[in-house]
């Protein structure tokens, strides 16, 4: 079973501090899970952000 686990709000809400302290949670647990971003993950995409 995979899960796609999405943090929504406004600007500067605690979104990447919440989604990496979930991160942290998971894979202390061997829990295996990825921690992306958006717009992000290559060269153009942060160049977009």
């Amino acid at each position: 079973m995979s899960l796609f686990i999405t943090f929504e709000g406004p600007e500067g809400s605690g979104k990447s501090s919440q989604s990496a302290e979930l991160y942290s949670w998971l894979v202390s647990r061997h829990i295996p899970a990825v921690l992306t971003h958006e717009p992000g993950g290559t060269v153009l995409g942060e160049k977009i952000s």
